[in-house]
């Protein structure tokens, strides 16, 4: 007798690698311009190797034509598609590619990316692919692309010129935060079987893994305690972005000329009913004349002195003095409803955030 369970929707999605991709519509030939480990797991191309080509180095000899060109005339459309293609991996094994693919719009309107779900699928007897998780997919992938807007707009500013590896470097890690929520929210959707809520503990201590990971330098510790706070999928959006432009400012300011140093993470509700994250360093500390990141430009002016200034373009910041990571820190502490305290002194810098969980 087999008392095994049939798999939910979630499960079924759960147990697929996922693979979460970005192309820029702007650029020619419409590039990939992120891709996640799922990618690299999935189709055997590393990263390195897929980043800057167009997604047509995944086909082959049995790759349906029809189903190329509805993929050419769909991101000719601009709209939101879905197909299922034949494509093969880096060792030549072909597999079928579901894909769903959105439009990403920047803050001002305009097309700014491309954001893709990509996962093997299974033929079933009648030849048509299982699509009992399909209905999951569109909608984790609605929500998840709804938060892109301000990160794509970081984008946008990159468009027209050179672009420093540092500048490239702040992209990636931002697209990461939220493929990593896209992951948080199938773990979700499998423990419980809705995708509203999110588990803080797990998805900030991944952020901040993938944050030092990128850094690199072994020598910095990172603390993470974090109560099992539930939050609103668009409240655990916006705070897993601010923890990683808090925790990336602090790596490449606070030790300068130190090899060694200790970034404390905390998240833990209030007496209040509000929650409080807080990220200290034991670091330099900030200039006296540094109004960080208060001072930050909107993204409209950013925007604009990127179109207007010459030479390669830098989006960090220097000195105590705010780059894009500040305009995103004011712009996500406004729509938290959030108040922001930075105190900082010789041995360091705190930054507190609060906020409501429900607003």
């Amino acid at each position: 007798m087999n008392d095994q369970k049939p798999a939910t929707p979630g499960e079924a999605v759960g147990r697929t690698p996922l693979s979460i991709v970005m192309t820029d519509p702007r650029i020619n030939d419409n590039p990939l311009t992120y891709v996640n480990d799922a990618f690299q797991q999935l189709t055997l191309y590393s990263r390195d190797y897929a980043i800057g080509r167009n997604c047509r180095f995944l086909q082959g000899e049995q790759t349906e034509p029809d189903i190329a060109l509805k993929i050419r005339e769909g991101l000719q459309s601009g709209a939101e598609f879905e197909v299922t293609i034949t494509n093969y991996k880096a060792d030549g094994t072909p597999f079928l590619n579901q894909l769903l693919i959105a439009p990403v719009m920047g803050e001002d309107g305009e097309l700014s990316a491309y954001f893709g779900v990509q996962r093997e699928v299974q033929k079933k007897r009648d030849g048509e692919c299982d699509d009992e998780s399909l209905d999951l997919l569109r909608e984790l992938q609605h929500r998840v692309k709804n938060h892109l807007s301000m990160v794509v707009s970081m984008i946008r500013l990159q468009a027209a010129r050179p672009v420093t590896p540092e500048s490239l470097k702040a992209v990636s890690r931002r697209v990461e935060a939220l493929a990593l929520l896209y992951e948080e929210m199938f773990d979700a959707t499998m423990n419980n079987g809705e995708a509203s809520r999110i588990h803080t503990g797990a998805y900030l201590s991944r952020i901040a893994n993938v944050v030092s990971r990128i850094d690199g330098r072994t020598a910095i510790r990172i603390n993470v305690e974090s109560e099992e706070i539930e939050l609103p999928v668009d409240h655990a959006a916006r705070l897993g972005l601010l923890l990683s432009e808090l925790l990336t400012n602090a790596l490449e300011h606070a030790f300068k000329g130190r090899e060694t140093g200790l970034i404390d993470i905390r998240f833990r509700g209030l007496s209040n009913g509000g929650v409080r994250l807080t990220v200290e360093d034991d670091g330099i500390g900030l200039p006296e004349d540094s109004n960080w990141p208060y001072e930050a430009k909107s993204v409209r002016t950013q925007k604009s002195l990127a179109e207007q200034q010459q030479g390669d373009l830098d989006t960090t910041g220097h000195n105590g003095h705010s780059g894009v990571g500040g305009t995103i820190i004011i712009a996500l502490t406004q729509k938290l409803g959030a108040t922001l305290n930075v105190n900082s002194a010789l041995e360091g810098t705190t930054v507190t955030i609060d906020f409501e969980k429900e607003l």
